[in-house]
Order: structure tokens, then C-alpha cells, then sequence
């Protein structure tokens, strides 16, 4: 972000930028941790029923939450605003999927998307095409994009149930859909190598691995993929990482 630009935003835009990116991070990442603390220490079967939605959502549907945080810390990086951006198509496909666009609140990604925005002390800079995007990487993103679509389209297809199942009450089958549409948005916006795009790819991996690791831990679970499919989420996590450090030793020889 350039000098120029930013003191020609004023206080007040800089200052509700960065409110409204703290808030929708601390909110989503905070909701999230709540909920995963609960269900994991409490003796009662209504919450333990939980458990891997509640870990699966914190590792992929407090993306949204992560990256805006990352973007008000680093507005120059344009890697955390594709992320962003992949946020909100996750939160809007699940979300029409599982015919709660408006019910689940997924509506509210779009609304924090655009104030970032309309608010970001460098709005012309966020219009700028990315860096040179990774073949390799982008490539990578999408292949793994398959079963984790086929995985979102299931669960989108639970949340049509019956009211009386408490996950479509709480919007869990649909926040499984946005957890995996949301791992693979943030590998995909990290493939395009916008600035500071080694940070998106980092939390990209580690959301995959995460959601992989509570699908072993909590395996049987309502949710859970399954230890076949969440050993190969942890296996696509640390192969995106391994292939983003390959692509960064590559960026800083041709350097």
C-alpha cells in the first residue's frame, strides 16, 4: 500500500476498516472456539453430537475471520483480500446449497466483504491483478476442489432435512459445506500469489490439516468424512505447503 494512499484515507474510514475487520475476526474465530470448547468438555449428548461440526467449522468457516484479521494487520497484502473474496463465495454456495442463505446468516460475508472494502485506506490497489499465479499451485487447488465439492454437496443436501434434526437447526450440515468450499477457496486464492500469498497458502494447509485431524479424532461423528478422506485432507494440507515452499524457492532464484 503506498504512502500516498494512505494519507489520503481518512481517520475515520482507516479506523472503521480496521474495526470492522477485528470484529468479524474476533467474532467468527471466537464463536467457533466457544462452541469447539463446549462440546468437547461437556458430559451432556446434545453438545458431544457436535463435535466434529463445531472443529470441522473453526478450521474451515473461521477462514473468513483469520483472513480479515490478516488484512487489516497487512492492507497492502492482496493474497488475504483473494482470500477474502473466496470467503464469500464458500458462505454464499453453501448457503444456496443448503437453501439458508439467509436462516444460517451466510449473507453476512457478502456485507463484510464489501465494507472492507468500501473502507480499505487503499481501495484502488485492490483492483490490481495478482502476481504471477502458480500453474502448479493452481492446478493443485483445483484437483483437491473435487472431493471437497462432493463432500459440501452432501452435506448441503442434509441440511434440507427434517427441523427436527438439531444440525439443520444449527445450520451444520451447511457449515460443512462452507468449511470445505472455504479450505479450497483460500488454496485457490493462494495460487494466484498476490501479495503476501505464502501467508494465505500457510493457513491454507494448516485449515486442511486440521479439519483432516478432527475427522480422525472424531471419526463416526455426524460430519466426519471418514478416516480415508480425512487422511487424504491432511495429506492435500501438508502437500500444498510443501509445493508452496517448492514455488517460493523458484520465485526467489528468478529473483
Amino acid at each position: 500500500m503506498s504512502m500516498s494512499a494512505t494519507r489520503s484515507a481518512s481517520r475515520g474510514r482507516i479506523l472503521g476498516f480496521r474495526i470492522v475487520g477485528f470484529l468479524l475476526g474476533v467474532l467468527t474465530i471466537g464463536y467457533s472456539l466457544f462452541f469447539v470448547l463446549t462440546s468437547i468438555v461437556s458430559d451432556s449428548l446434545d453438545d458431544q453430537i457436535h463435535r466434529f461440526h463445531n472443529l470441522g467449522g473453526l478450521a474451515g468457516g473461521s477462514l473468513i475471520g483469520v483472513f480479515s484479521i490478516v488484512l487489516v494487520l497487512r492492507p497492502d497484502w492482496l493474497s488475504a483480500f483473494h482470500a477474502l473474496v473466496a470467503q464469500v463465495f464458500a458462505w454464499v454456495i453453501a448457503g444456496l446449497m443448503g437453501g439458508d442463505l439467509l436462516s444460517g446468516a451466510y449473507f453476512t460475508a457478502v456485507i463484510g466483504l464489501i465494507l472492507l472494502a468500501v473502507l480499505h485506506p487503499d481501495r484502488a490497489s485492490l483492483r490490481r491483478l495478482p502476481g504471477r499465479p502458480s500453474v502448479a499451485m493452481l492446478s493443485y487447488a483445483l484437483l483437491v476442489t473435487v472431493p471437497a465439492w462432493i463432500y459440501a454437496v452432501q452435506m448441503a443436501d442434509l441440511q434440507h432435512g427434517p427441523a427436527t434434526d438439531p444440525h439443520v437447526e444449527f445450520h451444520h450440515w451447511s457449515g460443512m459445506a462452507v468449511a470445505a468450499l472455504a479450505i479450497v477457496g483460500a488454496a485457490i486464492a493462494a495460487s494466484l500469489r498476490g501479495e503476501g500469498w505464502t501467508v494465505t497458502a500457510g493457513i491454507a494447509s494448516i485449515a486442511a490439516v486440521l479439519f483432516g485431524v478432527g475427522g480422525l479424532v472424531f471419526d463416526g461423528y455426524p460430519g466426519a468424512p471418514g478416516s480415508g478422506w480425512s487422511w487424504v485432507a491432511i495429506a492435500a494440507g501438508l502437500g500444498f505447503w510443501l509445493l508452496s515452499r517448492i514455488e517460493l524457492g523458484r520465485e526467489r532464484m528468478a529473483a
